[in-house]
């Protein structure tokens, strides 16, 4: 089996699945009330990898993490307002996907106040059913992430890739 982490990385080997019906990386709103759990920008690799809770996703019902690479980077942007908190639940409110002949962009509109866009080459998505991760998504009221952490897919969680798609350039 292999980690979210090494399909980041490209440790996993090919990684591709079935493709997808309603392609987050080309239908715009696909990614509607699904969880940012985490990103990760490397310099060395020009890649950045967004972790996602895919529990609560209305387009969905198989899969409870993905994750969306987009490598040869061109830029990552990120806003929110500030607040006072330990953790805070984003949610994509609106997903807006673009391909040109210089590369992909998704800009991500999040819940309850932040943006995310991040521009490269190329991107992927997978799908995952992440080893562990219980139906449910944690409370992350008045808690630390030590707390809710055995709750969530994250970067060391086993996976089966069931679905994926890739975008210009890979």
């Amino acid at each position: 089996m292999i980690t979210i982490e090494d399909l980041f990385t490209g440790a996993g080997g090919d990684a591709s699945a079935a493709p997808f019906v309603w392609d987050p990386l080309r239908e715009p709103d696909a990614l509607q009330d699904v969880g940012l759990l985490d990103c990760r920008m490397c310099p060395l690799t020009g890649r950045v990898g967004l972790l996602l809770d895919m529990r609560t996703a209305l387009q969905y019902r198989t899969g409870n993490a993905a994750l969306l690479t987009v490598r040869g980077l061109a830029s990552f942007e990120w806003s929110e307002e500030p607040l006072e908190r330990e953790l805070l639940n984003f949610a994509i409110t609106s997903s807006t996907p673009s391909a040109s002949r210089k590369g992909v962009r998704m800009e991500l509109a999040l819940f309850p106040d932040g943006l995310l866009s991040v521009a490269g080459k190329a991107a992927e998505f997978h799908l995952l059913d992440a080893e562990g991760v219980p139906e449910t998504i944690p409370d992350y009221t008045e808690r630390r992430l030590s707390d809710v952490r055995a709750g969530l897919p994250w970067w060391d969680s086993g996976c089966i890739v069931l679905r994926s798609a890739t975008a210009p350039g890979t």
